[in-house]
């Protein structure tokens, strides 16, 4: 035991201790270097896993803003500039009057969806001049409906889209189309099947099935038209200019 008031020397303690305590010391600093090294490697890895890759999009210019994505309830917001589709009193009225009309044929199927209605007074969903969509069968996916709104959406032409039965994603694209004004369309579904030969004659469309829609080789003439569409949630109500019936041509094979 040292003397009370005795400086502490050097000397006293055995180097071994010393060189063990640096080698702990030194171990420590390696462990959380290398630890804290980890971390940032996998930050890195799990960002660049997530990250879109890294490729050249053609048409597209290298410094053009990259594409802006909306969220569902954004997508549900109409445009602060688009028309809001109400009609006057004197159009109603129009309708009205049309509706009653001999020559109108009657559908026992209305909208798929109420962001379809274009006039909430009335609870209608109306496109004037549409081209029609006649689906012979169950439409599963979006991708069968591409390669016909392409070839309308650039001449922003109206479009009803008529079958048995739609996907709830196929209605849930149409209705953003819809609510963005990307284009005019209207879904109509739950079809009864023994109607689609009288759409057919009133309109002037040959029935489409799957195959024909998921090639792409789906034909603008054999589209239906109409001077107006006009639905309501149980019933549609097709009003076409007499003068302006084709001939339905014939089916493609």
């Amino acid at each position: 035991m040292r003397p009370a008031g005795e400086v502490w020397h050097a000397e006293f303690v055995d180097p071994w201790t010393i060189g063990l305590t640096v080698v702990i010391i030194l171990g420590l600093a390696a462990i959380i270097y290398g630890a804290l090294s980890d971390r940032r490697k996998n930050r890195r890895a799990v960002a660049e896993m997530l990250a879109p890759p890294k490729r050249d999009i053609p048409r597209f210019r290298p410094d053009a803003q990259p594409p802006h994505y909306l969220s569902d309830l954004q997508a549900r917001r109409p445009p602060a500039h688009a028309p809001s589709g109400q009609l006057t009193e004197d159009e109603r009225n129009e309708i009205k009057r049309q509706l009653d009309q001999s020559g109108v044929t009657k559908i026992n199927a209305g909208y798929a969806s109420k962001d379809f209605v274009t006039d909430e007074t009335a609870g209608w969903a109306v496109l004037d001049h549409p081209r029609i969509l006649l689906c012979s069968d169950h439409v599963e996916s979006v991708r069968e409906l591409l390669p016909t709104l392409e070839k309308l959406i650039l001449t922003k032409t109206p479009l009803v889209i008529i079958a048995p039965h739609l996907d709830r994603e196929v209605v849930r694209m149409l209705e953003v189309n819809q609510i963005q004004q990307t284009m005019k369309v209207l879904a109509v579904h739950d079809l009864p099947e023994k109607e689609l030969a009288n759409i057919a004659n009133s309109c002037g469309a040959v029935p489409v099935d799957r195959t024909v829609r998921q090639s792409g080789y789906a034909r603008l003439d054999q589209l239906g038209s109409s001077e107006r569409w006009v639905s309501s949630r149980d019933a549609s109500y097709l009003i076409v200019n007499a003068s302006a019936v084709r001939e339905p041509a014939e089916p493609s094979t």
